[in-house]
């Protein structure tokens, strides 16, 4: 109970002040390398999942895209089949601070600042009914714990309604990628998957040799 009732606070605080220092610039060496092997890891595993269309335009949504350093990688993946992507992020807590006093909504700015059509969103998830081709979704809270962890209030933990609201705004014909953390994440998400009457394929554990996690992740693709 304390932990969720500090989270309520400090979530309101942020989410009021939105303060942040502007215009973020990563200069960190050992940072840009890791952060291009993670762009290098997205491509790799959307690669592996989705399936390519010869589309002129297509509308592509993150989910729950943190501060979207991995933007590039869900980008140039679609650019790589579709001649003009428009890709839309969208985080809860984007203003979250960083020891740098920099907040999650500044340090996407830089992530994203070369990607054309690209654009981040700062709200609920649940706020958007615009449709779209494509919805990449990497590690969705299916259980409590992470997301108190990351400091979010409980009245935030709504998986399956999140997931039928994914669903309902995903095109006919559209691809929609799940990617959870662990088997026990993965066995809840088919869960809700088949509560929902979601036809799905499951891929099972995803690797790539671009970048390897503690914990194994498993995918899930939606085809609409």
């Amino acid at each position: 109970m304390f932990e969720n009732i500090k989270n309520n606070i400090d979530f309101f605080i942020r989410n009021k002040t939105k303060f942040s220092r502007k215009n973020f610039v990563e200069k960190n060496e050992e940072k840009l390398l890791h952060n291009y092997l993670e762009n290098l890891y997205t491509f790799d595993i959307l690669e592996q999942c989705l399936k390519s269309s010869n589309a002129e335009n297509a509308f592509i949504l993150d989910i729950g895209s943190k501060n979207w350093y991995y933007a590039k990688g869900e980008y140039y993946f679609f650019k790589s089949f579709i001649k003009k992507p428009h890709m839309d992020g969208v985080e809860l807590d984007a203003y979250r601070l960083y020891s740098n006093l920099y907040s999650r909504y500044e340090t996407a700015k830089f992530y994203i600042k070369d990607l054309k059509n690209t654009n981040y969103i700062a709200g609920d998830f649940l706020s958007i009914n615009k449709n779209y081709d494509y919805i990449v979704w990497f590690l969705p809270f299916v259980t409590k714990k992470p997301l108190r962890h990351w400091g979010l209030p409980d009245r935030y933990f709504m998986p399956k309604k999140l997931l039928a609201h994914a669903y309902k705004i995903l095109n006919p014909n559209g691809q929609m990628l799940i990617v959870n953390q662990s088997i026990n994440e993965a066995i809840i998400q088919k869960q809700l998957l088949e509560e929902l009457n979601i036809k799905y394929t499951e891929k099972g554990i995803v690797k790539s040799n671009f970048l390897e996690y503690k914990n194994d992740r498993y995918a899930f693709i939606v085809n609409k």
